[in-house]
């Protein structure tokens, strides 16, 4: 499934005493740089900051997928992150956050949108594929655990 879309950036985050809006602009940033589909990522940054007010995108069970459909974005990209320390992300189930999904979608793709939210939301409510991501030490064992979800 995610293989099929623009993953630019699978990391493991060393993220001490970081905020929820500092991990988001890292994730944009690194998005950024490591693809030429976001147009301008100052704007990208405030979008899905505008999403996360509207509610929260922290699906339970350590699982966040923040997400924005934006002009700013030229085709459906996609960035996963395992943080070393949880996060508060205002998760329905009060979970704090281990496993980042920040999804950039054009603003004419709504189908592809809600297909992919939806098929993120279902493969990350699996235990065994969380387990797996959870369990990477590396960022090597962390795209593995990533490339088996298919």
């Amino acid at each position: 499934m995610l293989n099929y879309f623009n993953v630019k950036m699978i990391n493991i985050l060393d993220n001490k005493s970081v905020s929820k809006d500092e991990i988001l602009k890292k994730l944009v940033f690194n998005m950024s740089e490591n693809s030429n589909l976001i147009v301008d990522r100052d704007i990208f940054y405030k979008e899905v900051l505008q999403r996360e007010n509207v509610g929260t995108t922290g699906i339970g069970m350590g699982v966040a997928i923040p997400h924005a459909r934006t002009e700013v974005v030229k085709d459906i990209v996609v960035s996963v992150a395992l943080l070393k320390n949880p996060i508060d992300f205002n998760s329905l189930d009060g979970e704090k956050v281990k496993i980042v999904i920040l999804v950039g979608v054009p603003k004419g793709e709504s189908k592809k949108y809600l297909e992919l939210l939806s098929s993120l939301s279902r493969i990350f409510r699996d235990k065994k594929i969380r387990e797996s991501i959870l369990e990477s030490t590396t960022t090597e064992c962390l795209i593995e655990a990533i490339a088996e979800i298919g």
